[in-house]
């Protein structure tokens, strides 16, 4: 049994059920209804995002703008400037309330929109290894090779086996746990490629390469100062190092690179929505379909039960809070979630597991959740949400996360559909 696309009408109809009247014509047996056989598309031919009444391919386009209306529908903010990878694998800076849409730093794929909550580097100096209290058996010489952002201005560090081989910041607060990172590259591969962090207690050794690679460590404080080192001066270090981060909080992954000096700098969140017009332009009330691709979401998953797309009337950052249809964090965050709420109550939720391609279809007494081309769940007994007015795109609960493609369907499209969406 094959199934064509009734182009007039966005629905598919079984070819067993339709009866040829004449070239032009046909009867859907199942309906009563009368079709043009010009209208009839295969299924297997069918672009199922052409039926979309918005569609933002950010991984494809890099920009905000919707595929189906032509236009830019989305209000961006970030009340800071912020960094991303380029096409080339080259960190490049974004103009506060400018999106970025970031890149594999490696492969150079490109990740769609890049949306990150507020976050600090507490470290000074992060590109200027000399303005480091440096120990008496380590050096510094500043700005002798091209950094990951492509300017000259990565350090050499080395460190000698013995003594007080070290540079240091006192940044560190006991007790309090901390991501760290930094951009490191051997000077010879091989040689006197290895180094490590001290913060009470010694961290893992890395050993650079002869490429830029980015190194992170995820600890608790046990001493005020922080240190990069030679493991303790159990060996010789010769490597070029740039761009230094410490981020403090209950979470095990750094964020975008952010640039220091003489005092800490705080990036803003970035957040997008779309609202007013713009909105009831493509959403459908009765029935409606999400579609949500964001690379194996919630890789760095932070808080618990927190949106990060979601339809509603009011903002909120909470899965549970407010009326809407809203996909998020789970709990713990490494998990998905989504929730359907209407008169502030829970109609719908499925806590599950984390993937890549994800659908959501919302109608009456209907609800389906599918992830990378597998039902998740379904539910019979929900009451559709009313008064929905702004689309949000937010970071708060993942903390990080590359959003490729969002799109919605004005229909509760099927669960083969669906299923076909996100396979």
């Amino acid at each position: 049994m094959s199934a064509h696309l009734n182009l007039s009408t966005g629905k598919f109809l079984n070819s067993s059920t339709l009866f040829k009247l004449s070239d032009a014509l046909l009867l859907d047996v199942s309906s009563g209804e009368i079709v043009m056989s010009n209208l009839l598309v295969p299924r297997a031919g069918v672009d199922l995002f052409k039926l979309a009444s918005l569609d933002l391919n950010f991984a494809q386009r890099k920009s905000l703008t919707d595929r189906v209306s032509g236009n830019n529908l989305v209000t961006f903010s970030r009340a800071s400037t912020g960094t991303y990878v380029d096409n080339s694998g080259v960190i490049q800076t974004a103009s506060a309330d400018t999106p970025r849409f970031d890149h594999d730093p490696v492969t150079g794929e490109s990740l769609g929109l890049l949306t990150e909550e507020a976050r600090t580097n507490l470290m000074m100096y992060s590109e200027q290894f000399d303005q480091w209290t440096v120990g008496s058996a380590s050096s510094v010489t500043p700005n002798v090779i091209s950094a990951p952002d492509g300017t000259n201005t990565a350090d050499r560090v080395q460190h000698v086996g013995s003594g007080s081989s070290w540079i240091r910041q006192n940044v560190l607060t006991v007790g309090t746990q901390y991501t760290a990172s930094v951009y490191a590259k051997a000077v010879t591969p091989g040689t006197n490629d290895q180094f490590s962090i001290f913060y009470g207690s010694d961290g893992a050794v890395k050993t650079a390469t002869s490429e830029w690679q980015r190194f992170t460590w995820t600890f608790t404080a046990s001493d005020p100062s922080f240190y990069f080192n030679n493991g303790d001066d159990s060996f010789d270090t010769d490597i070029y190092m740039w761009g230094a981060q410490l981020e403090a909080g209950s979470f095990s992954f750094p964020t975008s690179y952010i640039p220091t000096a003489s005092s800490t700098v705080t990036r803003a969140a970035d957040v997008a929505s779309i609202t007013g017009t713009n909105f009831s332009s493509f959403y459908n009330e009765p029935a409606s379909t999400l579609y949500i691709e964001s690379p194996n979401f919630p890789n760095y998953g932070n808080i618990s039960n927190s949106s990060f797309v979601y339809i509603s009337d009011v903002n909120t950052n909470s899965t549970p809070t407010g009326d809407g249809i809203k996909f998020g964090t789970s709990s713990p965050a490494t998990g998905t979630r989504i929730f359907v709420t209407e008169a502030g109550a829970t109609q719908a939720q499925f806590p599950v597991g984390a993937g890549s391609k994800f659908a959501i279809a919302v109608s009456e007494n209907d609800v389906s959740y599918i992830i990378d081309g597998v039902s998740e769940g379904t539910d019979n007994t929900v009451v559709v949400p009313t008064g929905m007015n702004r689309l949000v795109i937010t970071p708060y609960g993942p903390g990080l996360a590359h959003l490729s493609r969002l799109a919605y369907f004005p229909t509760r499209k099927s669960d083969q559909d669906l299923i076909d969406l996100t396979t």
